[in-house]
């Protein structure tokens, strides 16, 4: 079973890797709610070239992704597409779902995958 540090260290690592991938995201002001059953509530906030994750409810996220442990754990290792999870209803998304495909773009290219998009 994956911790809420097990996940803050492995978004840091695809956040440090995507960075190098796709440097426009070094210039995003963003920030990304995540519902996830097991784990909690979090948020990623990408700003100043920087990312950190913190434990419980933002204000006014882009977004809000909620999944359950499960399904976050196969997306965020590369085995779940984060598009088709949305579309096969196993991932939850409110608030700006079209600013969500640049928090696909970070995670494809922090696993070294193309985003095809």
């Amino acid at each position: 079973m994956v911790t809420m540090d097990d996940v803050k260290g492995l978004l840091q690592q695809l956040f440090s890797r995507a960075a190098e991938q796709v440097p426009e995201i070094k210039s995003w002001d963003k920030v990304y709610q995540f519902s996830v059953s097991g784990l909690g509530d979090f948020y990623i906030e990408i700003k100043n070239g920087s990312m950190k994750v913190v434990e419980g409810r933002h204000p006014s996220p882009i977004a809000t992704l909620s999944a359950s442990q499960e399904v976050f754990e196969k997306i965020m290792s590369g085995q779940l597409d984060a598009m088709k999870a949305f579309l096969g209803g196993q991932l939850k998304i409110t608030g700006n779902v079209l600013d969500t495909v640049n928090l696909k773009r970070l995670i494809d290219a922090g696993l070294g995958k193309s985003s095809g998009l």
